[in-house]
């Protein structure tokens, strides 16, 4: 299977590396966990983002990528789901329907290599269009990257380990991805 839906309870069981948020409404404070980071990356591309992205994903020998939010709420929110306004939210809204990724789903998402772009692409548009659609993050499968798309058409990565930012720099320059000034190792 190509994309695989993950109940939230188990995909936080298997991969416990991901960033995690929760407002706490007695008390309205945020309740964050972050994993320990290696290094925290911005890159920006002046060509196609999403290409870009699934270069250097395959540069870095992952097959597969888990999605999940930071947040325990759904995927498609109803707002976003209702809107008519914009062919390309209709078209993302559909495909993440067809792999039955809809308004009420809160697990994580694990999509293969083949399905990368695609799912990607469907991804970010989502980001771009639903102010609510932005805590989701993206790991391989071994837990050594965590990626994040912003809206702006920016990607966080963060290294976890010295094996894993090795690899990085190593393929990064590979792409047509460029490190922006202000990233840095911890």
């Amino acid at each position: 299977m190509m994309i695989e839906k993950i109940s939230r309870d188990i995909c936080l069981i298997k991969y416990r590396n991901f960033p995690l948020s929760e407002f706490e409404k007695v008390s309205d404070e945020k309740n964050c966990y972050h994993p320990k980071i290696h290094s925290l990356y911005w890159l920006k591309s002046e060509e196609n983002l999403i290409k870009e992205i699934v270069l250097l994903i395959r540069k870095l020998n992952i097959n597969k990528l888990i999605f999940l939010s930071e947040m325990n709420k759904p995927w498609i929110s109803k707002f976003t789901e209702s809107r008519k306004d914009f062919k390309p939210l209709i078209k993302a809204i559909e495909y993440f329907k067809s792999h039955k990724i809809e308004k009420k789903f809160n697990g994580g998402v694990k999509v293969e290599s083949k399905e990368f772009e695609k799912f990607l692409q469907n991804f970010y548009v989502i980001t771009k269009c639903d102010g609510g659609f932005f805590d989701y993050n993206f790991m391989n499968e071994n837990e050594d990257y965590i990626f994040y798309i912003h809206y702006s058409g920016e990607l966080k990565v963060l290294t976890l380990n010295e094996k894993s930012n090795v690899n990085f720099i190593k393929f990064v320059n590979e792409t047509n991805l460029l490190i922006k000034p202000d990233s840095a190792d911890l």
